[in-house]
């Protein structure tokens, strides 16, 4: 493996993308428009608040540590991705009409728990199916479509949720939106079960490690990714001696960096749209707000491979990190002094629409930035060490990000929350710098061994 990525687009154009790839975009579609739909439902019709928003969040959060090494581990050992696909898409479906038929706070927290379970079988299965389904020098192309076609299935998602609650669809209740999604849903389960195989060469979830976009792709999605079961005392104890022996290397400022940085995204992102709704917007006017979310990661995606090419990734997570910390500082502004956006009016509505599309495009920069930057990484070392202790500390930052962000809001408002999570995500900025330059320094030494 080189020392760097090297270019992000490697290969030839190849053939076209195969009409199975338009599988994963109703699934897409519907998670994006039920992850808006959950917390206004809580805050709605169920008449919850903040803190039952948070413990959704968490119990959500805390099911997908275990589920995605109990799923890895089925992905690899029974080698088969198309019935995960299925089992995935289809437990979706379920998950949704069953919420749309009990509508009570118990039930769903419950239902979301057990969907934060179910949901690492699709991750697991839809970037190895891709990895074994194209030869090596069309692999790049393949994970950048399907990132594509997974972002523009969230915008139509969306999309839909905006057009269902507002007037268009006149008397249309939130909690009938559920089935809608479980018609997405079915409808990638019905999808996958036509068209999607198995090919006869079958890959470990290991060699996504030795793919750049594909790795890139895998920890894009948010769940975390364990290629190692910790299950011995000799596990733990390699394990400790390997962050000892990287303790003067990039690697604990990356990792640090990147619990940061998701600590700071849960924190922000689990109080948002009770924000909204406590600042008088309506569903209609929340789903626009998380549709300029998205429609700024599908403007960013096609640049952001571009922007990451050689050193260009270390600026661009630099960038990308202020640009996160800068849009929370908006947000901050526009709860702590809402004159500045003139709440109950065209003017709120507007501002945050700007504001969380600037997130939603440095977003994209930092999944693409971030994701070759611990690809870079593993030269050397062991990728399921590193992978794995990425992925717990995401894992941790999720589920301490979304309980922090339901107690504080509710104790000293959404301001104080806005504020801590912009100064968390600004004091990841010098740890990536500090990782540059160690991976640099670490270059230039041949003496230094990792």
């Amino acid at each position: 493996m080189s020392g760097s990525p090297g270019p992000v687009r490697e290969g030839t154009p190849g053939p076209a993308i195969p009409y199975w790839f338009y599988v994963f975009v109703p699934v897409s579609a519907a998670s994006a428009g039920f992850s808006v739909l959950l917390p206004l439902l809580i805050l709605i019709p169920l008449h919850g608040n903040i803190l039952e928003v948070a413990l959704a969040q968490s119990l959500y959060n805390s099911a997908l540590i275990p589920a995605a090494v109990i799923w890895g581990v089925v992905a690899d050992r029974s080698r088969r991705r198309a019935p995960l696909l299925l089992v995935n898409y289809t437990s979706f479906a379920v998950a949704f009409a069953l919420l749309a038929l009990v509508p009570n706070i118990s039930a769903l927290l419950v239902i979301y728990t057990l969907y934060g379970f179910v949901a690492p079988s699709g991750a697991a299965a839809a970037s190895l199916i891709i990895l074994e389904r194209f030869p090596p020098g069309h692999r790049a192309r393949a994970f950048t479509t399907y990132s594509e076609l997974t972002v523009i299935g969230s915008i139509l998602g969306l999309l839909a949720g905006f057009l269902w609650v507002s007037s268009l669809v006149a008397h249309a209740s939130l909690e009938a939106f559920l089935y809608v999604t479980t018609i997405l849903s079915g409808a990638s389960a019905l999808g996958s079960f036509l068209w999607i195989r198995d090919p006869p060469q079958r890959e470990t979830r290991a060699a996504l490690t030795r793919t750049p976009l594909g790795l890139a792709s895998r920890l894009r999605n948010g769940i975390p990714f364990f290629l190692l079961v910790p299950h011995t005392r000799s596990w733990f104890r390699r394990a400790g001696r390997w962050l000892v022996q990287e303790a003067t290397h990039e690697v604990p400022l990356i990792l640090t960096a990147g619990f940061l940085f998701n600590l700071a995204t849960n924190l922000f992102n689990t109080s948002y749209i009770p924000y909204l709704r406590a600042f008088g917007l309506g569903a209609a006017s929340i789903f626009l707000v998380n549709l300029a979310n998205n429609l700024g990661q599908a403007g960013m995606l096609p640049f952001s491979a571009r922007a990451c090419q050689g050193p260009g990734m270390d600026r661009s997570v630099v960038r990308a990190t202020w640009g996160r910390a800068l849009g929370y500082a908006a947000v901050l502004a526009f709860a702590a002094l809402p004159i500045l956006a003139s709440v109950g009016h065209a003017n709120f509505l507007g501002s945050n629409v700007v504001a969380y599309a600037v997130l939603g495009a440095a977003a994209a920069l930092y999944g693409t930035a971030s994701s070759l930057l611990l690809f870079r990484s593993l030269e050397g070392r062991t990728a399921g060490s590193l992978i794995g202790a990425n992925s717990a500390l995401g894992g941790l930052a999720a589920v301490l990000g979304s309980a922090a962000s339901g107690v504080v809001s509710y104790r000293l408002g959404f301001s104080w929350t806005f504020g801590i999570s912009a100064l968390v995500m600004a004091s990841s900025i010098p740890l990536w710098r500090r990782a540059s330059r160690a991976y640099q320094e670490r270059r230039s030494t041949p003496a230094v061994s990792s």
